[in-house]
Order: C-alpha cells, then sequence, then structure tokens
C-alpha cells in the first residue's frame, strides 16, 4: 500500500498559514480602498501603494530570511488564486470600472512578494497579469542569483521588456543563472556582462535581436559554463569566437552549426583545441564533423544527434571515452550501426534515448539490456517495434535492466516488449507510458507478479482500452512508494463513478497518492 500522508511540519504550515493572511487582507483591502478610487484616483492609487508597503514590510520582518523564497511562492501562490478568484466575481450588468478597480488592488498586491534579499524566482510559474508587476518591480530584486524570465513577451514586446531588464539585472552582482528567451538584446546582454561578473548560465534561446555585437561581450563572461543561442542571430563566427574564449564552457545547448564551427577554428587559425565542452546537441552533423568532435572537444559526455546518409557510421562516438549519455533520432538500430556502438560504449551509458529510431524487436531489447548493465533512464519515442524475435531469453548472461530508474516509451510495441522491460526493472522509480502501447490489466498482472516495482514513484500511461481498477489495486497492493498515479480519467476500464469512489478512498484512508491528471511529456 502507499504510504498514508503526514502531518506538515510547522515550517510548511506557518508558510501556509503567510499565504493565507496575505489573501484574506488582500480581500478586506479591495472595497475600501476601490471606494476611495472611485472618489479620488490619485488617492487611491496612494492609499494602495503604502498598503502593499506596510503589508511588504511586515511579512519579510516576520519570516527568517532563509525562508524568503519559500514564502515568496507562497505568497505568489495565494494571490495567484485570489486573482482567479475575484475575476469570477465579475458581473456584467455592473460598471466595468468596478471590476478594473478590484482587479488593480489584487493584482499589484504581487508587489508584497518582492524583496532585495530574494534569490530566485521564475516569472513563467505566474500568470502574465502578474509577470507585468514583476517586471515593474525587477530594480527592486537585487539580491538575486537565479532569475528566469522565461519567453518575456514572446518577442512582441521587446522594446518594453528590454528597458525594464535592463533597469533589473544592473544591480544584480549576485546573479549566476539568467534565462530570457525570445526578447533579449545586444543591449541587455552588454549590461549583464558589465554587472553580473558571476554568470554562470544564460539562456536566449529565440532571441533574434542577440547578435555578434554581443559576442566579445560575452566573452568578458569568464565563469559562463552553459550557454544557450539556438535560434539567434550569432553566426559561425561569433559561436567560434565564444568557444575559443570561454575557458569553462561546457554547454552550448542545441547547436546544428557546431559542426560548421569546428571547421572554421581549424581552418582559419590551426586551433584543434582540446575545448572543455561537455554536452553535445546538433542536427546537421556529418561523420567528418563527428570526427571533429571526437579530435576537439574530447571530453564529451553527452551526445543528441540527427542521423542522416551523412552519418556513415555511428560507432564513430565510440573514440569519446566519457561519453554517458546517448540521444539518437531517425536511424536504424541495425542497419546504422548503433548495436554496434552500444556493444562498444554501452558499459558507460547511463542515459539512453532513441526517437523516431526503427528496427528495434525483442532482439534490441536484448542487446540494449546486456550491452548497457547500467543504465538508470531509458526512453524509446515514437520508434518502429517489430514483433519477431529469434533469442531465447534463458541465455542472457547480464540481469536486464537492474539499475534502470526512469523509463519513458511513447510507441506502438508489442505486448512481449512491454512484459520484458517491465518485469526486469527491480528499481525502477518512474514510467511513463504512451496512448499506443497497447497494456491491459492481464499484462499488468504478469508485471506485477514478477516484478512488484517496490520503488516505484510515479506512473502514467496516457491511454489504454484494457486497464481497468483490477490494474490500479494491485499497484496499491504492490507499489508501497507509489505518489503520482495520473492519467486514469483516460483508462477506458474505469467509470466515472469508480473514478470518484477511488478518489473517496484515498481521502478516507490518507493514503499520499496524487491522481491528479497532468499530461506532460518530459524530454527524459
Amino acid at each position: 500500500m502507499p504510504r498514508r500522508k503526514q502531518p506538515l511540519s510547522m515550517e510548511c504550515l506557518a508558510l501556509e498559514a503567510v499565504g493565507q493572511f496575505v489573501s484574506a487582507v488582500g480581500r478586506n483591502m479591495i472595497n475600501p480602498l476601490c471606494n476611495v478610487a472611485r472618489r479620488d484616483s490619485l488617492r487611491g492609487m496612494m492609499l494602495l501603494q503604502s498598503s502593499l508597503d506596510r503589508l511588504n514590510e511586515l511579512l519579510y520582518a516576520s519570516v527568517p530570511w532563509y525562508l524568503y523564497d519559500k514564502m515568496a511562492t507562497q505568497v505568489l501562490t495565494a494571490i495567484a488564486a485570489l486573482i482567479q478568484e475575484t475575476k469570477q466575481t465579475y458581473v456584467n450588468f455592473e460598471p466595468i470600472t468596478i471590476f478594473i478597480n478590484q482587479m488593480n488592488v489584487v493584482v499589484n498586491l504581487t508587489e508584497v512578494a518582492i524583496h532585495p534579499h530574494l534569490r530566485n524566482i521564475d516569472f513563467s510559474l505566474w500568470p502574465k497579469i502578474m509577470r507585468h508587476v514583476l517586471y515593474k518591480n525587477l530594480y527592486r530584486m537585487t539580491g538575486l542569483e537565479r532569475l528566469d524570465l522565461g519567453s518575456g513577451s514572446g518577442g512582441w514586446k521587446t522594446s518594453d521588456v528590454e528597458k525594464l531588464t535592463v533597469c533589473g539585472v544592473s544591480s544584480m552582482k549576485n546573479l549566476t543563472s539568467l534565462c530570457l528567451c525570445f526578447d533579449c538584446t545586444d543591449h541587455i546582454l552588454s549590461v549583464v556582462a558589465q554587472n553580473c561578473t558571476k554568470l554562470q548560465c544564460l539562456d536566449v534561446t529565440a532571441s533574434r535581436s542577440v547578435t555578434d555585437r554581443s559576442v566579445n561581450t560575452l566573452v568578458n563572461c569568464k565563469e559562463l559554463r552553459e550557454l544557450h543561442l539556438y535560434r539567434t542571430s550569432v553566426s559561425v563566427e561569433g559561436y567560434a569566437v565564444l568557444l575559443k574564449g570561454l575557458p569553462r564552457l561546457e554547454d552550448l545547448g542545441r547547436c546544428d552549426e557546431f559542426g560548421f564551427i569546428l571547421e572554421h577554428i581549424r581552418t582559419t587559425d590551426g586551433n584543434t583545441g582540446p575545448f572543455g565542452l561537455k554536452i553535445f546537441q546538433s542536427r546537421d552533423v556529418t561523420t567528418f564533423h563527428l570526427n571533429l568532435l571526437i579530435e576537439m572537444c574530447p571530453r564529451v559526455s553527452h551526445v543528441s544527434i540527427y542521423h542522416d546518409e551523412r552519418i556513415s557510421d555511428l560507432t564513430v562516438l565510440s573514440a569519446l571515452d566519457d561519453l554517458s549519455e546517448l540521444k539518437l533520432l531517425s536511424c536504424d538500430f541495425f542497419t546504422d550501426r548503433v548495436k554496434q556502438l552500444l556493444e562498444v560504449k554501452g558499459y558507460n551509458l547511463t542515459w539512453l534515448h532513441l526517437e523516431h529510431v526503427e528496427e528495434i524487436d525483442l532482439n534490441a531489447l536484448i542487446y540494449i539490456s546486456q550491452y548497457c548493465p547500467n543504465l538508470k533512464k531509458l526512453t524509446f519515442y515514437n520508434c518502429e517495434f517489430l514483433e519477431h524475435t529469434s533469442l531465447s531469453l534463458k541465455k542472457l548472461s547480464v540481469q536486464p535492466f537492474r539499475y534502470l530508474e526512469r523509463i519513458m516509451c511513447v510507441a506502438d510495441c508489442a505486448l512481449l516488449h512491454l512484459e520484458f522491460l517491465l518485469s526486469n526493472c527491480f528499481n525502477i522509480k518512474f514510467i511513463q507510458l504512451g496512448s499506443s502501447t497497447g497494456i491491459g490489466d492481464v499484462t499488468m498482472a504478469k508485471v506485477l507478479s514478477k516484478n512488484p516495482m517496490k520503488y516505484l514513484e510515479e506512473l502514467k500511461i496516457l491511454y489504454s482500452d484494457n486497464l481497468s481498477m483490477q490494474t490500479v489495486h494491485l499497484l496499491m497492493t504492490h507499489c508501497d512508494n507509489l505518489r503520482v498515479l495520473s492519467e486514469l480519467e483516460s483508462w477506458q476500464g474505469i467509470s466515472e463513478t469508480e473514478l470518484t469512489e477511488f478518489r473517496k478512498e484515498l481521502k478516507k484512508n490518507n493514503f499520499d497518492l496524487d491522481i491528479r491528471p497532468t499530461l506532460s511529456y518530459p524530454s527524459n
């Protein structure tokens, strides 16, 4: 049986109470402030701001500094709920100004969570209506170490975002991580490089206003380890300067031009490295480029590539001594010599992702289990599974998938494949199966009779015609550590009545099991 819910710690209860307190204060502020604003809008604004300042001071004077980030999250969560609650109070026949004044109060309540000693904030977690307030007050968060601005305005209001971001980051001396997709500009990066000398991670994906003019600026950020410039306007020549000028750089994110960057470096100044890059992701690479990678970036441990006819032999990757994570897209398991690559390098692999890979049958699964005994993560995404096999499972010399902790299979496969995968991963913690695997009660019963999955924490099966409450009860019986069992709504063998009764049973028995739908698709 899954564990029962335990009482929350005093710290968690206190932080939740802070959020509830802010919500209660916000509700009580709405009518008085709206009444003042109707008579005198300027006085209403001044009164609102002074109320917010007093509440902000009270919160941060009453909570230990090391809980500021957690408290801010609780407060922002409570405010988001209050905004949604206020939206639902809108009445069509009332003057729109009344509703606008009410929303103005609760939205600006976001300011009470802002403080110079916050260390981490992610704007993308909050509704857009709150992000505007956060952006306006970015200059007040001078102590931030990690700032995630998400996708900004999506590229629609880059100039507005630029002004607010520049004003904010210019005083963030402790910033180590910055994310601003779509809306980053050369001017923002110049301010970041000048003021944020501790910066280690920068993500400006899809920001077309980032050009080669930022290259010399970024080269001055000597602590940079992670730099994402995918779909920006930085050229091959600019990338080359960055690769040579940033001694600590380990991850360039997805970079389809990377092979040409290495070619440019070698042909223009004869520099062959070695460079310290550890993560390589590209969708446009040839065998020649892979050989350059091996020669010039020998410390690469993560490889993600798209295979096409320009790659004659994938076994060239076996020359990477540190290779431990491998993602292959669009290839054939046997024809393109994936089998041979795994035979040579599989022992070092802890993560294997196969996407749009064909020729996978039980033989291929057995080879993976034998050549990659230390795998912790395994993904099959839109792969072609074949039913035929000629190997005997009795001949296996290595126990299959004994260290596997996460498996994702979004593919049309035979039940024999699933049984082999799931029956042998005794240390599995996370399982996600797609809507076309065809798994049902019979298969799950067979699997759990061989492998009770004592360590399983999360199971997602996105759709099934043949799964019912029988499987749910088996999981409840065998999987003592189960915490998440989602997408039960799409199991056709479970009626709405049964699902309602199951929710009541979980609540009555206080089981710590989350069955809310998520429909998320993790990348690994």
